[in-house]
């Protein structure tokens, strides 16, 4: 039973410190590399290893070498059953201000080692609210979206092209 004990101990240690000294800046790196195939870009942002966490601050986001946010802080965090990327104070570009609310407070993606070919996601701005998930093996993404009253009449035309359901409306897209 000691020897049990001790083993178990050991490896608790060990993943400890893999978590702690894994190259989290490297692997962001090529990440980004992976993001460019896929035309998405990130520049202009501070990277910081906070030891079990790694942080992005001031971080614009492009698309198709558009500027589509400013993205005041991202934290990515990954356990070994458990990763999660959150995006705060995310500024909207006006060019991109009739499709997606100026003001998003947050959003985050999930990812849990149960259901390792999905990802949840989820995110708010000051009166609506989205949560969703990404199907891996079916390549689909479907996202629920509850809009406040502010936002149904701003993005009128946008939401007409969404589906209507029980208090609120749904994006479904096959990738």
């Amino acid at each position: 039973m000691k020897k049990l004990a001790k083993g178990l101990s050991y490896l608790i240690v060990m993943f400890i410190l893999l978590l702690l000294f894994l190259p989290k800046v490297n692997l962001y790196y090529a990440a980004e590399k992976l993001m460019q195939k896929q035309n998405i870009y990130i520049s202009d942002e501070e990277v910081y290893d906070s030891g079990f966490t790694l942080e992005l601050s001031g971080a614009k986001i492009f698309f198709d070498k558009l500027e589509l946010m400013k993205v005041d802080k991202i934290d990515l965090s990954s356990w070994l059953v458990y990763s999660s990327i959150e995006l705060k104070n995310i500024e909207v570009n006006e060019g991109f201000s009739d499709f997606l609310p100026s003001d998003i407070t947050s959003i985050e993606a999930e990812h849990f080692f149960y259901k390792p070919m999905h990802i949840s996601i989820k995110g708010e701005s000051q009166d609506s609210s989205f949560y969703g998930d990404v199907d891996l093996i079916e390549k689909q993404v479907l996202i629920h979206l509850r809009v406040g009253a502010k936002s149904e009449k701003r993005y009128k035309t946008l939401l007409q092209k969404l589906n209507k359901e029980e208090g609120g409306y749904y994006y479904e897209y096959k990738f």
